[in-house]
């Protein structure tokens, strides 16, 4: 009963809470609408005392006013939702009109550029807390292959066959799969060895696997048919090796083969279980190659473009420019003439050698020749007369310290003639010879230390001082530029260098006035071997050498077949 009398009084209140405010809500909305109040409204509001407070309220009209709380809930529910609309639109409005990313540029220090920097500053504290952190970032730890791993890897490889790749993936052994006593060996092995460079033919072969009986057999079978010093550096030897007679065995040569000389295929074969060597000689032309073609906007250029060898090319303008200079006296269309020493072989190889024939055809002035002949491979024109050589080459590639004339000595300290050149050179640098002539002294000379005199012709000599090694004997022939020595400090010296004199019929002269021209000449006997070399050289026609090779019966003829017998035979009906 108690807890009944207490509800009834709380309900009570609140009910006259709820009627205080909707009356006043009601005359507030009627005052807005400007609406007067009707007869109706001022009987209801005389029936209410001026408080608005109820005279008297039953508990059944309690209880009515409890059940229509529902509807005063959504009222006031959609009375907050009117607040907070008229809020959002008041705080929008307000937001327009303020202006929260001002130009900081103007109005410096209102209020308004004030605003733009704390917007500026919070935008940056907000991008600096969200800056990434760029920590080490640890990887994984590599993985463990064991074989099994790498060979499955492996089968997955992109790669040839020839060097070992899998064509798929391997599948694991079953219990169908038996092991295999010893794994199977291929009936022959084919292999490519390379001789190389001072190394012995036996040597090489062993390398590849030969057995040391049958390398030194197969050797001792070329050096018989060639000399094995003939064989050049580099050359391929196509090898294949038979099966192994034991397991641990080596494999036996079945063949072997390769090219001995550019005319020449060494082959080496096994019958009847004996070895054989079998020479093969290769039909070679030996006709030179002539080119002959019109002088462009530069010769080397023009020589390149008819096919001439870069080789013969260079070898060509360095024998024309002694006696003709290069820039002033060829113009464009003149025509340049050169014979090649050139082989080719019937399997399709060529070999080119040296420059045999040089030549300039000029309209209006003489055709100059130069042919190469004799051992030393000089060339000589076409009156037999050798190729001028102008000058001396300096013995030392260095600048001269001291020059021919009076000094004070360096060592003896009093002032005398120094009679010729100083050359500033490391120790051991070679020396050259400055032109060609014979070494008439070569070995100690007082002062001068380790030295070497070398005659010239005309009655000039040179002199090398100073030496810490010499390279010639005396009596030996010299070619210009070959090296006689090595910068030394030998004799009264006081520091590597070389000390280079001239003499002239026995007395010293400047080196440095002295201008040497040499042409060698050739005796009657060998005008006449060299007339004769040259009428052969000019019969050769310009690129005879390309043509076709005869085919080689034995390589290329064909067995003769018995329709080709009967095929010019008249039939008979």
């Amino acid at each position: 009963m108690l807890k009944r009398n207490l509800l009834y009084c709380f309900r009570l209140s609140n009910n006259y809470s709820r009627a205080t405010t909707r009356g006043v809500s009601q005359t507030l909305a009627a005052n807005q609408e400007g609406a007067l109040p009707t007869d109706d409204d001022k009987q209801e509001q005389a029936s209410v005392p001026r408080d608005h407070a109820p005279t008297e309220l039953t508990l059944s009209q309690v209880l009515d006013e409890g059940e229509a709380s529902p509807k005063r809930r959504s009222r006031k529910a959609a009375s907050i939702s009117q607040s907070y609309g008229s809020w959002r639109n008041a705080v929008s409005a307000k937001l327009s009109r303020a202006d929260l990313a001002p130009d900081l540029g103007r109005d410096i220090g209102s209020k308004r550029w004030l605003r733009g920097v704390a917007t500026l500053v919070g935008l940056s504290a907000v991008a600096i807390a969200g800056w990434p952190g760029f920590s080490t970032v640890e990887a994984a730890p590599a993985m463990r292959i064991d074989d099994r791993v790498r060979d499955e890897f492996r089968s997955q490889m992109i790669m040839p066959l020839a060097l070992g790749a899998d064509t798929g993936r391997r599948m694991g052994a079953t219990m169908a799969v038996q092991p295999l006593a010893a794994a199977p060996e291929r009936p022959s092995v084919d292999l490519v060895a390379t001789l190389a460079q001072g190394d012995g033919f036996d040597r090489m072969l062993r390398r590849a696997g030969v057995s040391t009986g049958e390398a030194q057999l197969i050797a001792r079978m070329v050096g018989n048919a060639v000399s094995l010093d003939e064989i050049a550096s580099g050359t391929p030897v196509d090898i294949t090796l038979g099966r192994r007679i034991a397991p641990d065995a080596p494999r036996p040569v079945d063949a072997l083969s390769f090219r001995a000389r550019f005319d020449l295929q060494l082959v080496v074969e096994r019958r009847n279980g004996q070895l054989v060597l079998n020479p093969r000689p290769i039909k070679v032309d030996t006709t030179p190659l002539r080119i002959r073609a019109t002088v462009g906007d530069s010769l080397y250029r023009s020589a390149r473009a008819a096919g001439a060898p870069p080789s013969a090319v260079q070898q060509f303008l360095r024998t024309l420019n002694g006696d003709l200079d290069m820039d002033r006296e060829i113009a464009a269309g003149d025509e340049f003439d050169m014979i090649v020493d050139y082989r080719r072989a019937a399997t399709g190889e060529v070999e080119v050698g040296d420059l045999l024939y040089a030549a300039i055809i000029r309209d209006d002035r003489p055709r100059k020749q130069m042919m190469r002949f004799g051992r030393e491979g000089r060339f000589y024109d076409a009156a037999g007369e050798g190729v001028v050589q102008e000058g001396l080459i300096a013995p030392v590639p260095g600048s001269i310290s001291s020059r021919y004339g009076m000094r004070r000595h360096p060592i003896l300290g009093y002032r005398r003639m120094h009679s010729g050149l100083d050359f500033r050179a490391r120790h051991g640098t070679p020396i050259y010879a400055a032109t060609d002539g014979t070494v008439n002294f070569s070995g100690r000379n007082g002062g001068y230390g380790n030295f070497v005199r070398i005659r010239h012709g005309g009655g000039l000599s040179t002199g090398y001082a100073h030496m810490s090694r010499i390279a010639v004997r005396n009596g030996e022939s010299v070619r210009r530029g070959q090296v006689i020595g090595y910068v030394g400090s030998t004799g009264l010296s006081t520091g590597p260098h070389l000390h280079y004199e001239m003499y002239r019929n026995g007395k010293k002269i400047d080196p440095a006035s002295v201008k040497f021209v040499q042409r060698a000449q050739l005796s009657a006997q060998e005008m006449a071997n060299f007339r004769q070399q040259l009428v052969r050289l000019q019969m050769v026609k310009p690129g005879e050498a390309l043509s076709d090779l005869a085919p080689d019966p034995s390589m290329t003829q064909e067995p003769v077949r018995e329709i080709d017998r009967i095929e010019n035979r008249q039939v008979v009906n």
